[in-house]
């Protein structure tokens, strides 16, 4: 697939039409209707279908498309970053990482680095670990923050924190008085979970082989999962870093039995030396991991 037919599919996406999408990309319908077949043709699954007068996209659609979305959100930070190098030189800090450090460490490890860079322009993206991956390997980031390991060559993994899973219920929740919980203690409940694809889903799964809890509804961020549960929509198995940085009054943290272990890892290249800014925001980030470690 080429730059031309995702940039035609990411316009129809957006406009439902492929004439509205022909005028937005400055080209005709007829251009539009082929690089869309092309795609078609290499991803191989229909992009749209015609009902009535409507373009709709499938699901397949759906789902490619917010990746699509993704790396063009990528491509838009990279304006960012050119413009920040012409304004300030080089002083610019790149960083990649997953959801879960993203919202629960950096904010607390950009206010230790702001307090003594506190001009320096940063730029964060997040991904999966296999995305952040990509970006520390192709040079678009100085430093990414993962949960899982990838076996892309001449990166650099460094473990910057462990942390043995939590269960986590509301307040109010028939279990919130017990010191630990076993997996049996969750029969029935409604478990609200890391998607079937990721690593730390599949390491909370092995504890279940029953499959005696209720699978209500999957996400892949660690933080709306506390969200749900601090609101009773159900339980979860979550790290201890995510649930304490959120501070909810409504939730309750309580040991889990089983072993669920949760990793962090600074990722580098070898192929781009790691800068003085991209090594103190990794000293940064041990330090605000180390402030709600348990």
């Amino acid at each position: 697939m080429n730059f031309k037919q995702i940039e035609a599919f990411r316009a129809v996406m957006m406009s439902r039409s492929m004439t509205t999408a022909a005028g937005l990309l400055h080209t005709s319908q007829p251009n539009i209707s082929r690089w869309i077949s092309m795609l078609e043709r290499q991803v191989g699954f229909q992009l749209f279908q015609r009902v009535g007068t409507k373009l709709l996209p499938t699901a397949e659609a759906e789902a490619f498309y917010a990746d699509v979305e993704r790396a063009f959100l990528g491509l838009e930070s990279l304006d960012d970053s050119a413009n920040s190098i012409r304004r300030r030189g080089t002083g610019l800090l790149r960083i990649g990482a997953v959801g879960s450090i993203a919202e629960s460490i950096l904010p607390d490890a950009l206010a230790i680095f702001r307090q003594t860079f506190p001009d320096i322009p940063v730029l964060l993206n997040t991904a999966r670990s296999d995305v952040v991956a990509k970006w520390i390997a192709t040079g678009f980031c100085d430093i990414g923050f993962c949960s899982v390991q990838t076996e892309l060559p001449s990166l650099q993994y460094a473990e910057i924190n462990v942390a043995r899973g939590v269960c986590i219920v509301p307040r109010s929740h028939r279990l919130a008085g017990r010191a630990t919980l076993e997996p049996s203690d969750l029969d029935g409940e409604h478990f609200i979970s890391l998607p079937a694809e990721s690593a730390n889903r599949r390491e909370i799964d092995r504890h279940f082989p029953t499959g005696s809890r209720v699978l209500a509804i999957e996400t892949p961020y660690a933080t709306t999962i506390c969200k749900m549960v601090s609101k009773g929509m159900g339980v979860s198995i979550v790290s201890p870093i995510v649930s304490r940085s959120l501070g909810l009054a409504d939730l309750r943290e309580i040991p889990f039995s089983g072993e669920v272990m949760f990793r962090s890892f600074a990722v580098t290249s070898d192929h781009f030396p790691l800068n003085f800014l991209a090594s103190r925001i990794s000293d940064c980030v041990r330090e605000a991991f180390d402030v709600l470690n348990p």
